[in-house]
């Protein structure tokens, strides 16, 4: 499928939302507008013939804004559809950019603060110094965060901000909090428990750790997981377990 096919959907939708109650919304616009006026002339009233002249305004110009507004729409479409485009091809740089732009027109979409949590993190590889690396690492825990107070039920962003803490920012009680936010919301999720449970050996709760490893051997449906918690088990109860 191209992207002409995928984008047409999107355009007609924006097109047809454009007419549905044309005339509701100007008679909307006309009162908002007449209260600023009024608000501007304290407790006088408008006369009928700057009424007129409003109307007159609102008629030249209101389909002029609802181009604009519906060009703007279409123009964030192509900048998540670019950025997305680069981050297949791992080419975080540039993905960011236009994630950057998109979030410009969508500034509380939480999808697109996760993605641009996921390249920061993956662009902090690029970085010229400890220090700008850090920055960046800093910038992607923000878009994480927001992208969790957006949809407080968004598992991939709960994950994620409990792995940059942990291995990257040195913020173990925060990938706590988020790694048990992830497991409430999938409570069988094996890559959230064996952070949990590494995170339970740094801790040095290792009885909780070992509980934690044998739910793994226990319910996991995936023999690969099952292998590598027997193995981290019994690392650790030979007190060999390095993460």
């Amino acid at each position: 499928m191209n992207k002409k096919q995928i984008i047409s959907p999107c355009l007609v939708l924006v097109f047809l939302l454009g007419f549905v109650s044309c005339d509701t919304r100007q008679e909307q616009r006309g009162q908002r507008l007449l209260d600023t006026e009024t608000a501007a002339y304290a407790d006088e009233e408008v006369d009928a013939q700057r009424v007129k002249e409003l109307e007159r305004h609102i008629k030249k110009f209101s389909d002029e804004a609802e181009e604009t507004v519906k060009m703007t729409g279409e123009l964030g479409i192509y900048y998540r559809m670019v950025a997305l485009e680069y981050m297949d091809q791992e080419m975080f740089g540039p993905a960011l950019d236009y994630l950057f732009k998109a979030l410009e027109v969508y500034p509380n979409n939480h999808i697109l603060h996760y993605y641009t949590g996921l390249s920061l993190s993956q662009y902090s590889g690029a970085a010229e110094n400890a220090g700008e690396r850090e920055a960046r690492l800093r910038e992607a825990a923000y878009h994480y965060q927001r992208a969790v107070e957006l949809r407080s039920s968004y598992f991939e962003a709960h994950y994620a901000l409990a792995v940059l803490y942990i291995y990257e920012l040195d913020r173990l009680r925060d990938a706590e909090e988020h790694i048990l936010r992830a497991l409430d919301l999938r409570s069988g999720d094996t890559k959230s428990l064996f952070l949990l449970a590494h995170i339970r050996v740094v801790q040095r709760r290792i009885e909780e750790a070992v509980e934690v490893y044998e739910r793994i051997i226990d319910e996991s449906s995936s023999e690969e997981a099952r292998r590598r918690a027997r193995e981290n088990l019994e690392m650790l109860l030979r007190g060999r377990y390095n993460g």
